[in-house]
């Protein structure tokens, strides 16, 4: 419940009582504690909390009279699979550094949403920790709170790193409110790399925990229906590909490829589409590329205006134009379309629910109401 939202003199509070001082090294308590315990902190350990990552609606009680009143918007779950393994080892400081750019560019685009943003980081399966997984959050607190805490191995072992059990996870262990209502969220792969096109169940409980098959195949029926089901010997046999075709039915899906490789770029072509790859020279201004792909799918960018937009946003020219050309690509207003066919218009902030599972606002006389066991439904 709530109405706080993320702003820039929350996220300077929120560092400053962390004791975040600077822009680089931000993660060094956490790794020290790693180092000590083996183990991560539960805010970005994937297998906390019991493994599903929420993104769910936000109500405080109807002070006017009967039911709950939505506090801020639609929940919207844009999730970042980033890659920390050798030169990408910096991207957790980057992170940091560039949040309020990262909440604030997606918020403009998303006029009337609740952004809740969940930032993980993944590895190689040959360091301690192969994946890093927080809940979607929408406060500076939460979110500076967890990226403090991740732990950056900056190894990798080979050249094909290991973001599958990210994509995996953001398929079978996410549940949201948004695709309730037939619509996506939105999730980024980011990396320089290809990939080890494998899943073994020994590193699948290694990160989610020893109940992750059960958990993985509640969740997916809820997502997927009845024909959904991981077993062992499936998921021996599964590529990343099955998990990227799962996942584009719930979320809207890019792999961002930083430097441009022919090989990496056809790896991940294969699996996501070429219209669903973007390559960057850096990081640093991955905010602005995120925030342009959300907004020209959802309709509240134009590709005419992308250019201008990206240069008001401190890309330099030249970076905004070649931008542009690559995000003309992309499924442009494929979220437009999705809302088209609703049959009511989105929840708002002000709209009274009958109850905190029910699916739509009591304003419109169709209320439907949500009946799942053993989930929660609302923040």
């Amino acid at each position: 419940m709530g109405r706080e939202v993320f702003s820039r003199s929350s996220y300077s509070e929120a560092k400053r009582d962390f004791g975040i001082t600077r822009d680089h090294g931000v993660t060094a308590r956490a790794e020290q504690q790693a180092m000590k315990t083996g183990k991560l902190l539960e805010s970005v350990d994937p297998a906390a909390g019991g493994a599903i990552r929420r993104s769910l609606m936000r109500f405080d009680k109807n002070p006017g009279g009967d039911g709950w009143i939505v506090t801020v918007g639609v929940p919207m779950p844009i999730e970042s699979d980033v890659d920390t393994t050798g030169s990408m080892g910096g991207n957790v400081d980057t992170f940091m550094k560039n949040l309020p750019d990262t909440y604030e560019l997606s918020a403009e685009v998303l006029d009337g949403y609740d952004p809740q943003l969940a930032l993980g980081i993944f590895g190689d399966v040959s360091d301690n920790f192969i994946f890093q997984r927080p809940q979607f959050e929408m406060t500076a607190k939460a979110i500076v709170g967890y990226l403090k805490d991740m732990v950056p191995e900056r190894n990798g072992g080979d050249s094909p790193e290991d973001p599958q059990y990210g994509l995996f996870a953001a398929a079978y262990l996410t549940d949201a409110y948004i695709n309730r209502i037939g619509l996506k969220g939105y999730h980024f792969c980011v990396s320089d790399a290809t990939a080890h096109n494998r899943f073994t169940m020994g590193d699948l409980r290694r990160v989610f925990g020893d109940s992750a098959l059960d958990v993985v195949n509640e969740n997916a029926k809820k997502c997927y229906g009845n024909n959904k089901h991981f077993s062992e010997s499936k998921i021996a046999s599964l590529r990343i590909g099955d998990v990227v075709a799962d996942l584009l039915k719930l979320s809207h899906a890019f792999f961002v490829q930083v430097e441009d490789d022919s090989y990496v770029s056809s790896f991940w072509a294969e699996i996501y589409g070429s219209d669903r790859i973007i390559i960057i020279d850096s990081t640093d201004y991955l905010p602005q590329v995120q925030a342009a792909i959300v907004g020209l799918t959802e309709g509240t960018l134009t590709l005419s205006e992308t250019a201008d937009w990206l240069v008001q946003h401190r890309v330099e020219r030249f970076e905004a134009l070649r931008l542009a050309d690559q995000l003309a690509r992309i499924p442009l207003g494929a979220q437009a379309l999705l809302r088209d066919k609703l049959e009511r218009p989105l929840p708002k902030a002000g709209d009274i629910f009958q109850q905190k599972t029910d699916l739509w606002p009591i304003s419109d006389d169709r209320t439907t109401t949500i009946t799942q066991s053993g989930g929660v439904e609302w923040l």
